[in-house]
C-alpha cells in the first residue's frame, strides 16, 4: 500500500485547539475521550515498557506513546536491536463517527531515523483500526508492531525492503522482544508451615 500523501489535508490530524473546540460541544466524543484516558493511564501505569503522554485538552485528544520494548532499526546497512520507539496518537473529531484513517491518527516520531518493520516507514505506520478503535487497542498493536508479534511479509506494507528480509528468516526470529505490555499480576500467599505452627 502506498502511503498516504503527507502534505494533503485530509491526512494530518487537526490542530489541538481546534479539535479541543469540537470535542467541547461532542458529548459522546467528550466522553469516550475521558475513558481512553483512564484506561490508557491505568495500562501504562501496569506496564514496564510504556510510558503514556497525553497532551492537548481536556479530556486530551494527543497521546505521545513511548514504548521501551526491542524491536529492530537499519544503522549503516546492519539490522539491529532498538528498544526506545515512540508514536503520536490523535483522535480526530470525527473518529466516532466514519472509518479510521490510520495517517489520521498515527504518526511515528522516532528516534530512530529508519525503523525496521514492514509496518512502519517515518511517519506513517500502517495497523488495521476498527471503526472507534480504544486507544488501549491501539496501545497494544503497536507493541505488537514494535517487536515484530505481528508484521506483514506482503508487498503492499510500507517497507518492502523489511517484508523480504522477514520472509527470509527463520520461525524462531520473530518476535524480538517477549515481554507482555502489562505486567502480569502475581498473587502470593503465605501460610505458615503447619509443623512450625505446632511448635
Amino acid at each position: 500500500m502506498p502511503p498516504p500523501n503527507a502534505d494533503a489535508p485530509e491526512n494530518r490530524c487537526i490542530l489541538a485547539h481546534d479539535l479541543a473546540k469540537k470535542v467541547m460541544n461532542d458529548p459522546i466524543l467528550n466522553a469516550f475521550l475521558k475513558r481512553q484516558l483512564e484506561e490508557g493511564t491505568a495500562l501504562a501505569a501496569s506496564s514496564d515498557c510504556l510510558t503514556l503522554v497525553p497532551f492537548s485538552g481536556v479530556p486530551p485528544t494527543h497521546y505521545i506513546a513511548e514504548f521501551s520494548s526491542k524491536g529492530l532499526i537499519k544503522r549503516r546497512d546492519e539490522i539491529v536491536e532498538h528498544a526506545h520507539w515512540a508514536v503520536g496518537i490523535c483522535f480526530p473529531p470525527d473518529y466516532l463517527r466514519r472509518p479510521v484513517d490510520v495517517a489520521q491518527v498515527l504518526t511515528y516520531l522516532g528516534p530512530a531515523r529508519e525503523p525496521w518493520h514492514p509496518n512502519i516507514r517515518p511517519p506513517f505506520v500502517c495497523m488495521h483500526l476498527s471503526p472507534g478503535a480504544p486507544l488501549v487497542e491501539i496501545l497494544y498493536g503497536l507493541h505488537d508492531l514494535v517487536t515484530w508479534n505481528l508484521y506483514s511479509t506482503s508487498d503492499e506494507g510500507l517497507n518492502h525492503a523489511a517484508a523480504q528480509w522477514a520472509r527470509n528468516q527463520g520461525p524462531n526470529r520473530f518476535p524480538i522482544d517477549r515481554r507482555p505490555l502489562k505486567r502480569r499480576a502475581v498473587s502470593l500467599a503465605a501460610r505458615p508451615n503447619e509443623t512450625e505452627a505446632r511448635v
